[in-house]
């Protein structure tokens, strides 16, 4: 069965796309956040995920410096404004970069 994520939330700036998802951990011990950079909306370039022991695991798909630079930036530029959540997962894993 597909895990279906808890939280999406889908954030834009010209041709970069930043999903925000939230996912159940398969331990059942707590939540995945998830923080995804895709250009077009299809070439995915990273995603950092956070885990519920706080631990920070960044997957370079192509290109780390754009998701890089939006979470140094909290996502400046990219409409809608961000949620309460994303804020918190950025400053979270902020230092961790």
């Amino acid at each position: 069965m597909e895990e279906r994520p808890i939280v999406e939330e889908l954030y834009r700036k010209d041709s970069d796309i930043i999903n925000y998802v939230v996912y159940r951990n398969s331990g059942n011990t707590g939540k995945d956040e998830v923080l995804q950079h895709k250009i077009e909306g299809t070439s995915e370039t990273a995603h950092v995920t956070l885990h519920p022991d706080g631990t920070v695991n960044f997957r370079i798909i192509r290109f780390k410096k754009y998701l890089e630079e939006a979470i140094k930036n909290n996502l400046a530029g990219y409409t809608p404004s961000i949620s309460y959540n994303v804020r918190q997962f950025i400053k979270k894993v902020r230092e961790k970069l």
